[in-house]
């Protein structure tokens, strides 16, 4: 049902991508800023690819800040630094997640009286590079811990199926989309943070004492 010249790309191969980037990584501290996954992927890509890329990356620098704020030796004002960076990345998250799905609804062509999907493709891509930040990690630590990570080869067979699951349900909801039997409504963020909500308060913007 779509006559787009860059189809959007199966959740399995989105994960491959995702994972081959992560795997080429070099630990936080020795990273420089410009790294990105879309400077390390294949060129031409279009489409939602390079949103998806730039998710990733998103998420993994919040994943850093976040285990740099549970660090043991993390004193205040290296908490708070880390906290007004998630929030800055969180932002963009959503930003990100509402591009992406634009991207997918321009590929499509959806039926208006199909069942609306619990969640976007966007919401679910989102998941998806959450889980294998996550597996990642987590082989990470297996190979650190040698023959004393039994505990972390459970957690990681049971990632990997999450993945392989999760891959699945989202190819058959573009599949579903696609054949007309389901649709989707894009995300949108709609959080008001304080600032706004002090604006919307004072009516026009402006101050008044």
């Amino acid at each position: 049902m779509t006559d787009d010249p860059s189809p959007i790309p199966p959740a399995g191969e989105v994960a491959t991508r995702f994972r081959g980037w992560l795997g080429s990584q070099a630990p936080p501290d020795d990273r420089h800023s410009s790294d990105g996954p879309s400077g390390s992927g294949p060129s031409g890509l279009d489409g939602a690819m390079p949103l998806l890329l730039e998710l990733l990356r998103s998420n993994l620098e919040q994943w850093e800040l976040e285990d740099l704020t549970r660090a043991p030796g993390a004193d205040d004002a290296t908490v708070a630094r880390a906290k007004r960076s998630i929030d800055r990345l969180n932002l963009e998250r959503h930003r990100l997640t509402e591009r992406v799905d634009a991207a997918i609804g321009d590929a499509l062509v959806q039926s208006a009286s199909a069942v609306p999907a619990t969640e976007s493709p966007a919401m679910a891509f989102d998941r998806l590079s959450v889980l294998v930040i996550r597996l990642d990690r987590t082989q990470r630590a297996a190979q650190m811990a040698g023959n004393g990570g039994e505990d972390f080869g459970r957690r990681v067979l049971l990632l990997s199926s999450q993945l392989d699951e999760l891959t699945e349900a989202i190819d058959a909801l573009l599949d579903d989309v696609r054949a007309g039997r389901r649709r989707f409504v894009p995300y949108e963020h709609l959080k008001l943070y304080a600032s706004e909500t002090s604006l919307a308060r004072r009516g026009d913007g402006t101050h008044r004492g």
